[in-house]
């Protein structure tokens, strides 16, 4: 069965409101001392516990003895508290019912903590930004040196080296920046040598555009 994770987490912040619930509980049935007492001795018996399994593990279950002893004191103190809640019958739920909807609120009132991991986040957003921005630099520098002291010679021999690169498997980058270099030769040859290019469109623009475009070696 499936279960949402809204759902989920609204159903931990009630647990965690009767839990407090029963835990006041337990105070008051057990006395502030011996509540306390009973709070350091289970915290002193699995903190070291917990610290020697975290780590002889391979991989640790949790993240901090602390707050593993932490939340097991407290859970041993919560059970008899909310034995005791039960036992008063129509008062008992209520009083449970009552802490769940107060969890359920504070669950709904704080916030998530998105904004701060946005921010943790932020470092590696603006090296990505940084490394893609550099890298469309080195790509306008290139077409730029295209615009355009090559001779129409050059730029034959640039259109058959891309051709090679479309037919080696160039990535998506690469594969962008030879369209961009490709339709500045296009555009070169037209603007060049007008009835040479027409002859080689006509021709089904053949991977050397070099024999329609430049001249006999007789001329």
């Amino acid at each position: 069965m499936h279960v949402s994770p809204r759902v989920q987490r609204l159903s931990i912040a009630a647990g965690v409101g009767i839990g407090t619930a029963g835990l006041l509980a337990g105070v008051l049935l057990l006395g502030p001392l011996a509540a306390s007492i009973l709070l350091v001795v289970v915290f002193g018996l699995i903190w070291p516990l917990a610290a020697v399994i975290r780590h002889v593990a391979d991989d640790a279950p949790f993240e901090s003895p602390m707050v593993v002893a932490c939340c097991a004191a407290g859970t041993v103190l919560c059970v008899p508290g909310v034995v005791r809640l039960l036992a008063w019958g129509a008062i008992g739920f209520a009083v449970m019912l009552i802490a769940a909807v107060i969890g359920i609120g504070f669950d709904l009132v704080v916030p998530k903590g998105g904004r701060p991991k946005r921010r943790r986040l932020q470092p590696a957003y603006k090296a990505l930004a940084e490394l893609s921005r550099r890298e469309q630099e080195e790509d306008e520098r290139l077409i730029a040196s295209l615009q355009c002291p090559l001779s129409i010679e050059e730029l034959c021999g640039v259109w058959c080296e891309t051709a090679t690169t479309l037919a080696e498997g160039a990535g998506a980058r690469d594969r962008q920046a030879v369209a961009e270099v490709r339709r500045i030769c296009l555009d070169e040859f037209e603007r060049r040598n007008p009835a040479g290019f027409q002859r080689w469109i006509a021709a089904g623009a053949p991977p050397n555009p070099g024999r329609y475009l430049l001249p006999e070696p007789s001329e």
